[in-house]
């Protein structure tokens, strides 16, 4: 069972080169890869699921902010090493979804929250459910524009 997800075969497709990379590091060349495919179907899942964790690992690790928006909510979150901080809008007269920037004008009608969370997992496993959870990958540019409003 793989820590995250496996890869999708466009997705292996596309990293075929550091696939092969992978199979060489641990001692598979290309014959010994070709009888795995047709005689032991176990090994080869293995070594794919390996493969997706190693990747989704090396990608969710460079991912520091995250958004999520709906009309009446907008979620801005940082992950730090042990904790993640939220900065979150919500509002039942401004669309949300419209907001490009964050300044004080366009703050009115707009309910500002603040929370952080130590991790219960791992810092990329919170991540990961997020992202299926509908979460996106951001800049973080709105996060540190909305963080100035929360300073005392």
């Amino acid at each position: 069972m793989p820590k995250y997800r496996l890869l999708e075969q466009d997705e292996l497709k596309n990293l075929e080169p550091e696939f092969i990379q992978y199979l060489s590091s641990n001692g598979i060349d290309a014959d010994k890869w070709k009888s795995i495919l047709e005689n032991d179907k176990s090994e080869m899942e293995m070594h794919i699921e390996l493969f997706s964790d190693v990747v989704l690992q090396k990608s969710l690790e460079k991912i520091s902010y995250l958004e999520h928006r709906t009309s009446s909510d907008l979620k801005l979150f940082y992950f730090e090493e042990t904790e993640a901080s939220l900065l979150a809008l919500k509002s039942s007269t401004v669309d949300l979804l419209e907001i490009t920037t964050i300044d004080k004008t366009n703050l009115d009608n707009i309910e500002l929250y603040t929370a952080t969370k130590k991790y219960s997992s791992t810092r990329e496993s919170e991540i990961f459910e997020l992202l299926n959870k509908g979460c996106t990958i951001s800049k973080g540019d709105l996060f540190y524009q909305l963080k100035q409003f929360t300073r005392k």
